[in-house]
């Protein structure tokens, strides 16, 4: 009995420095991960002051068609790939949402002062009117914009877009606390790429490096998203009359389905294009052809 209990002891004390050295070295592998992050991001963006305060924004295109992605929770103005829209006639305006990497949260934290501190940006590049595309947490301020400026409103676009009351799932616990961590949130999503195409995984990393490492440059904007997402009121969506299309995959546990099905039946000039078997990371993937496409074929029926 003593000799099993030994071995077992052995064993079990083998297991846990196998697991230390294992975390060691994942950790130091992050660290370096994250300072190839914060080297390479891309330093193309400027800084204007408005009105409404300063914002970050990149402008790519000479049309004089003007589109602007409004990114989800977490990201930055790093994030949005317009190059597709670009190819198609568009000039792409790309932002941080206040909160998020060089636009301070100061700049407008409820949808209604994020959507003025769009307006103000457009007033300040002598921009009329634009198409609103905004994706997940992007959604209430581009729903907002499109309620509070219809006349700075083409069209609106809604991709897996949060458009009523989100309160996100907290799990308490020293093992949620761990993943609340830059180290743990890093770890997560590894873990979760390895069921994931490599095509995905590419999406999801180059995302993941331009809206999220480190976290000083997106907490402000990630905490005041899930706050203001939490305290939604139902957005009057039948008074905006612009022409409006929405995506969202059947299968998105993050933004529930019923969002987008909601949202059609209430806005009087919505098309929903409903993507069957695809979840909230359909983004990344390579059917992100598909939706651009789809989005462009809406756009040039108007």
């Amino acid at each position: 009995m003593a000799k099993t209990l030994k071995l077992v002891k052995f064993i079990f004390l083998a297991l846990v420095s196998l697991i230390l050295v294992l975390m060691v070295a994942l950790w130091i592998y992050f660290y370096s991960w994250k300072k190839d992050a914060i080297n390479n991001l891309p330093n193309n963006s400027l800084v204007i002051k408005t009105e409404k305060g300063e914002v970050e924004y990149t402008l790519t295109g000479n049309s004089d068609k003007y589109m602007l992605l409004v990114h989800g929770t977490p990201g930055s103005v790093h994030v949005e790939e317009g190059n597709s829209f670009v190819e198609n006639g568009f000039t792409v305006l790309s932002i941080s949402r206040p909160g998020y990497y060089k636009t301070p949260l100061s700049s407008g934290e409820t949808p209604k002062e994020q959507a003025a501190l769009y307006k103000a940006l457009l007033d300040e590049l002598k921009i009329d009117s634009i198409y609103v595309n905004g994706i997940s947490g992007g959604g209430p301020s581009s729903i907002q914009f499109a309620l509070d400026y219809p006349e700075r409103t083409a069209g609106l676009i809604l991709r897996a877009a949060v458009s009523e009351k989100y309160i996100e799932e907290n799990y308490k616990g020293p093992l949620s606390s761990f993943f609340d961590t830059e180290f743990g949130t890093w770890l997560a999503i590894k873990i979760a790429l390895v069921q994931v195409d490599d095509r995905m995984k590419k999406g999801i990393n180059t995302y993941i490096k331009r809206s999220m490492f480190p976290r000083e440059l997106s907490n402000d904007g990630l905490v005041n998203d899930l706050n203001q997402f939490s305290i939604l009121e139902n957005f009057p969506l039948e008074k905006i009359k612009v022409p409006t299309i929405i995506l969202h995959g059947e299968k998105d546990e993050d933004v529930p389905l019923s969002f987008a099905h909601n949202a059609s039946k209430r806005l009087p000039n919505a098309t929903l294009f409903e993507m069957k078997g695809k979840t909230h990371y359909v983004f990344f993937g390579s059917y992100v052809h598909t939706i651009n496409d789809e989005i462009i074929r809406f756009l040039k029926s108007l």
